[in-house]
């Protein structure tokens, strides 16, 4: 059997329906030439002849007949096929898939979703976490990616969602063995919780009255995860090095209690949405975007829960 050119298919059918090489020309604007030539090779190649010639136009012949009975139901479905992706690409209701750095991926993620998927009941989500210290997931992986720290160097693209500050904090109960230091130095004795980021351990850059620099303690716990961290804070067990938002609720209900000064001046480190070019066109994926964007202040302190329960 021959090698049928599917081009050579559709143009029969697009003759066969307009009645004339002229109306087919007119209607697709494909040349009447190139119309011509493609008739003329399809009939070649299936050694048959598909249209009667006539001064008032073109017949089909019962090949040709038989041929556009077949090949129009063809053509038919794939209209029908590619106006259903069209549908589905334009629509907001359907699958988001987001990826997130394992720093803060459970919070930033589980709160953005939590508010994408209140106010938009016909989104689902697909959320997972990557450690941060191995290479990039491949782009097929994700929709979009919430990443924290430098943005990486690669064919995504990068939109800036905000920056993450941080402080020292301890629990009351920590507080009333030890005091509440007043200068950095009175950290060094005190126990302290070490966040290990890649491998090396996060420095906790301070400010007292006298200096900015980098804080010692006596490093009691050495853990790979915020929760982790808070965790032991909160217990009264040790001092922690953490971002501000991430204890919004427990200091509001006094479980935690910022130490000293942040340091000023400090680069802070910045949260990303990270996509493929070709993932902004997608409408459930630009609506996570331009939210995160535009909300992410409030995004990441949406779900108002907090490690320990409140008095009411």
């Amino acid at each position: 059997m021959p090698k049928v050119e599917l081009k050579d298919i559709s143009n029969f059918v697009l003759i066969a329906r307009a009645g004339s090489l002229t109306r087919a020309t007119m209607v697709s604007g494909i040349p009447k030439a190139t119309l011509s030539h493609s008739i003329r090779r399809l009939e070649d190649l299936l050694e048959v002849e598909l249209f009667l010639r006539s001064q008032k136009g073109l017949h089909l012949t019962d090949a040709g007949r038989a041929l556009l009975d077949n090949s129009a139901r063809v053509f038919d479905s794939i209209e029908v096929a590619t106006s259903a992706a069209q549908r589905a690409h334009s629509s907001l209701n359907g699958k988001v898939r987001i990826l997130g750095s394992a720093e803060f991926g459970t919070s930033i993620i589980g709160a953005a979703t939590l508010l994408l998927a209140r106010e938009h009941p016909g989104l689902s989500f697909e959320t997972r976490t990557y450690p941060s210290d191995t290479p990039l997931p491949e782009q097929s992986d994700f929709d979009c990616m919430i990443f924290v720290g430098t943005a990486p160097s690669s064919d995504y693209v990068c939109r800036k969602l905000g920056n993450v500050s941080y402080r020292a904090y301890a629990s009351p109960i920590l507080l009333e063995k030890w005091g509440t230091p007043e200068r950095i130095d009175d950290l060094s004795p005190m126990p302290g919780i070490e966040y290990m980021r890649k491998g090396i351990a996060e420095p906790w850059l301070l400010q007292d009255d006298e200096s900015k620099q980098v804080a010692r303690y006596s490093m009691r716990f050495s853990v790979h995860d915020y929760w982790m961290a808070k965790f032991y804070a909160v217990s009264g067990e040790a001092v922690s090095y953490l971002p501000d938002f991430f204890v919004h609720y427990e200091v509001a209900q006094g479980s935690l209690v910022p130490l000293l000064k942040p340091a000023e001046n400090v680069d802070q480190i910045a949260v990303w949405a990270i996509y493929g070019a070709a993932r902004h066109k997608n409408p459930r994926v630009k609506l996570v975007v331009e939210t995160l964007c535009k909300q992410f202040s409030s995004v990441i302190r949406h779900p108002g829960y907090a490690l320990v329960r409140g008095n009411d």
